[in-house]
């Protein structure tokens, strides 16, 4: 089955395993997969151990810690083969054939179809065989690394090396399974163990250079719970640039690549997560409770595979390698000036994600239920959802955006039913959304990451962190005219200049949350102030900027972000009530999510349960630290933050300028809360 519009065309790769009697000749198949850098001769994952353990750069370590700590150096070299057992590899291709046709199994049952791009994948495997070729996909879900194996198993690409977090490694089974299909294992701290640090490192470089296949790892390092962007990490990506820079390899292409899911595996895990309940320890017992999901659909899934970046194209001649020239190969390491050029392609890497994003027919109902709730009026039935939906598409794919709905009617439909879990209909067929009343266990309490939310507050609030996830998506689209409106809302009339001054504050506050890169603030201020002149939303008056004449879209993007703007003015409000000391970052989180919890339940006006989402005061203080308004500290485990008076009460002002909390209460009808409570 195919999914074409005038911009994108995606297949279903499930489709051609649906017709057939049985799926295990597929399975069995002899398989000729195009790698990624030719070898001369073919690595064995215990080549690449081996290689690592006789390099000089182990070796010169070995014999420096050996004379240091009066350690045999046989001792060492045990505890390094330790620790490459415990990283490496494995590759059985009899596991990939049976877990090939149990997924293919499970997602037949589960899913509507797996879309991808095709083309795509031509363009890639005309480009494979020369250099290094690493897969970055976007981080929504566990299911994300099992789906590409499947993706790469079914087009016929060698299997990459994923970078893999130690939770899965100490899972029975699972983590032996896993490896076998070419997980590898990182630890996510190395307290400073410079065995480990330097061992991994070494084993990076040494499958980077040496091996044939592509190399995957997530540069938002973590799943995103919000189910929007991260902002990226640089240490692998700094590991696998290493090679390039010092000419060990002639280019290495990055692939970013978009996995976008009609509905998320974890959705209510992460609602709960985003509210400070912690997710279970992962477990092989946990890991088949999960299958239970087979009695469930989960719509549609699409894989869509952006231009890879030539490293050798996007540093061009900024790049001076001429610099290692001058000691033995092993002695190098980056320089400052290498390290300063990688936030910049890690940030491309995230960017071309997000444009590559696929929008789904939830992700707009989600929007359209979401304004009709928070504003208090009645609610729609599917004929006026529809309609609204019509309208928002044209909205989002003229702020550049793709969204995939080629029957409107039937496409809602699906949705209602695949998201029975968060809407429903009520019996007079209008949509709304589901709650239950939810009681935690004792457990969970005991593991709060923030305030110790009441019941009440929580059965609320998952309705809206479920449906909120859905939304997030969409906001890379609308944050830019959505910032200008907030401007021109609070600022009536602004010349060119001032309103860019306000742009860049509120961006670079938002730059966590919504992310962004500097390089590319002036172009996308332009770029949003022409597409807001063309959606009417912003009207010239001489040489000044007002609001324009849609009110309807200016409503709809303003409900987007207000929620986020109320967080950190009371994130800001509550630092202010602590400025005369250190404060650790717990107990912020906890105050914060305390002081909106009140809020919500004096009922003077809508407070967005999301407000209570700890990702979004965490971006926060991340942001205010990142601007020197605090100062961050760690003390063991902890995170301590010294907070700045002058200047949290200087960004508090500011915020205020644009709707403070005071005023989103006093903006909002005090029937809406009644209104919530009778609808959920």
């Amino acid at each position: 089955m195919n999914m074409c519009s005038s911009s994108r065309c995606y297949q279903d790769f499930l489709a051609p395993r649906r017709e057939e009697l049985s799926n295990f000749m597929w399975a069995s198949r002899q398989i000729n997969p195009q790698i990624a850098y030719k070898q001369p001769t073919r690595p064995s994952p215990q080549y690449h151990k081996d290689q690592v353990l006789k390099s000089p750069k182990i070796q010169e370590l070995l014999s420096e810690l050996s004379q240091r700590q009066n350690v045999s150096k046989d001792v060492l070299e045990a505890q390094i083969k330790n620790i490459l057992d415990e990283i490496g590899y494995n590759k059985k291709l009899k596991v990939i054939r049976w877990i090939g046709l149990v997924l293919v199994k499970i997602c037949n049952k589960v899913c509507s179809g797996i879309y991808i791009n095709e083309d795509a994948i031509v363009q890639l495997k005309s480009r494979m065989g020369n250099c290094p070729v690493i897969f970055v996909p976007s981080h929504r879900s566990y299911a994300d690394f099992i789906l590409m194996s499947l993706m790469c198993f079914t087009e016929d690409l060698a299997i990459p090396a994923i970078a893999a977090g130690m939770d899965f490694h100490g899972m029975w089974g699972m983590g032996t399974m896993l490896r076998d299909t070419g997980a590898f294992f990182m630890r996510r701290s190395y307290n400073d163990d410079s065995l480990y640090w330097t061992t991994f490192k070494q084993y990076i470089y040494q499958i980077v250079t040496k091996g044939e296949l592509p190399v995957e790892f997530f540069v938002e390092g973590t799943r995103s719970r919000s189910n929007k962007s991260l902002a990226p990490k640089y240490g692998l990506i700094l590991m696998i640039l290493k090679a390039f820079f010092l000419s060990q390899v002639p280019d290495i292409l990055f692939v970013p690549i978009n996995i976008s899911y009609d509905r998320i595996l974890e959705e209510k895990l992460f609602a709960f997560e985003l509210l400070g309940i912690p997710k279970p320890k992962e477990t092989t017992s946990g890991f088949f409770k999960s299958l239970s999901i087979v009695k469930e659909k989960y719509g549609a899934i699409y894989f869509d595979i952006a231009k890879p970046i030539s490293a050798k194209e996007f540093f061009g001649p900024v790049l001076d390698r001429s610099v290692h020239n001058l000691r033995p190969l092993h002695q190098q390491e980056i320089t400052e000036e290498e390290k300063k050029l990688v936030p910049k392609l890690a940030h491309e890497i995230v960017y071309r994600q997000q444009k590559h994003c696929v929008i789904t027919t939830f992700n707009l109902l989600a929007i359209v239920l979401h304004n009709n709730l928070i504003k208090g009026k009645d609610l729609l039935n599917v004929e006026e959802i529809i309609e609204e939906i019509v309208w928002l598409k044209g909205i989002v794919e003229a702020l550049g955006g793709f969204v995939c709905i080629d029957n409107v009617q039937k496409n809602v439909l699906d949705a209602l039913e695949v998201h029975q879990n968060i809407v429903t209909l009520t019996s007079d067929g209008k949509v709304t959304l589901v709650s239950n009343e939810i009681v935690l266990d004792k457990a969970n309490i005991t593991k709060l990451k923030g305030h110790e939310l009441s019941e009440k507050t929580i059965t609320l609030s998952v309705p809206f962190m479920m449906l909120q996830i859905y939304i997030n998506p969409v906001l890379h689209y609308f944050v830019d005219v959505a910032v200008l409106v907030l401007i021109l809302k609070n600022h009536e009339r602004a010349a060119l200049d001032e309103l860019f001054g306000h742009y860049r504050f509120l961006r670079a506050l938002l730059s966590q949350e919504f992310i962004t890169f500097n390089a590319r603030e002036k172009m996308e201020f332009d770029a949003a102030l022409d597409r807001g002149i063309n959606l009417k939303l912003i009207a010239t008056d001489e040489e000044l900027y007002k609001l324009g004449e849609n009110k309807k879209l200016e409503e709809t993007v303003s409900n987007c972000i207000d929620c986020f703007i109320f967080t950190y003015s009371v994130v800001c409000s509550v630092l202010l009530q602590n400025a005369s000391r250190v404060i650790a970052e717990t107990t912020i989180l906890a105050r914060v999510q305390a002081e909106v919890e009140t809020m919500i339940s004096e009922e003077k006006g809508f407070i967005h349960p999301y407000s209570l989402s700890l990702d979004t005061i965490s971006n926060c203080l991340s942001i205010l630290a990142s601007q020197k308004v605090l100062t961050r500290s760690r003390n063991k485990n902890s995170i301590f933050y010294e907070i700045d008076a002058a200047q949290v009460l200087s960004v508090r002002s500011r915020l205020e300028q644009y709707g403070g909390p005071r005023q989103v209460l006093e903006g909002r009808v005090d029937s809406i809360q009644l209104h919530l409570k009778n609808k959920l």
